[in-house]
């Protein structure tokens, strides 16, 4: 049988193989299957034949336990996929039993710059990144005035300070910058960060239907 990225084997038809139990089948203890390595099923016994016949990877495969149900609809709590890659996220959601969505990758623009005292200061929406990330700087030209050396600041550096959500800090020894007037169009990204989720569109936890569909937002891979 194949496997997926989690390890998980696969039916024929590439779904995530689950096993199930059709009635109350009087096992023994430590009863297993003989393709897993067990010996002590009896044959003789239609249930052990349907254990050993019906079941379907046992014990390397435990479904997620489906939750209350509405009209008949059974329900899951989505897990959290943030940080994993693309084809992890997708497979980590199928087997919660939910469809994943692959949405375009976040291409974080820069939106604002400065440079005073050696320490640059540049704004990006919501960039997800961290103290230590090395962060590649790329489409910043020279502008005029104070941005003349706008461009100066393309290039890798290392982030020393995100003091919220939508700024970041790093070291530079260099003339302050007081403005940005070549900024349109520079981006600012993470290669650690490349290809992984940053956004799921359910919240992890959150009880939704099975089958339900989740949008995954990776950074982009640059």
């Amino acid at each position: 049988m194949a496997t997926n990225n989690d390890g998980h084997l696969l039916d024929d038809k590439g779904n995530v193989a689950v096993d199930f139990v059709w009635g109350n089948f009087p096992m023994q203890p430590n009863d297993v299957r003989t393709t897993n390595g067990g010996s002590t099923l009896d044959y003789t016994l239609d249930s052990h034949n349907i254990a050993e016949d019906g079941w379907n990877g046992y014990p390397l495969y435990t479904p997620n336990t489906t939750g209350s149900q509405t009209s008949g609809v059974d329900y899951v709590v989505v897990p959290n996929v943030i940080g994993l890659t693309t084809a992890a996220a997708t497979d980590a959601l199928q087997d919660f039993e939910l469809v994943a969505s692959a949405q375009s990758a976040y291409n974080p623009a820069l939106t604002a710059i400065t440079l005073t005292s050696n320490v640059a200061s540049v704004t990006v929406s919501n960039h997800g990144y961290a103290v230590g990330d090395v962060v590649t700087v790329a489409g910043l030209v020279n502008g005029s005035g104070s941005a003349a050396n706008d461009a100066d600041l393309n290039g890798t550096h290392t982030i020393t300070a995100v003091p919220d959500a939508n700024n970041i800090r790093w070291a530079q020894t260099h003339a302050d910058i007081t403005s940005h007037s070549g900024i349109s169009g520079a981006t600012a990204k993470v290669a650690a960060r490349a290809g992984t989720i940053k956004a799921q569109g359910t919240a992890a936890g959150t009880s939704v239907a099975v089958g339900a569909t989740v949008t995954i937002t990776p950074y982009f891979a640059s």
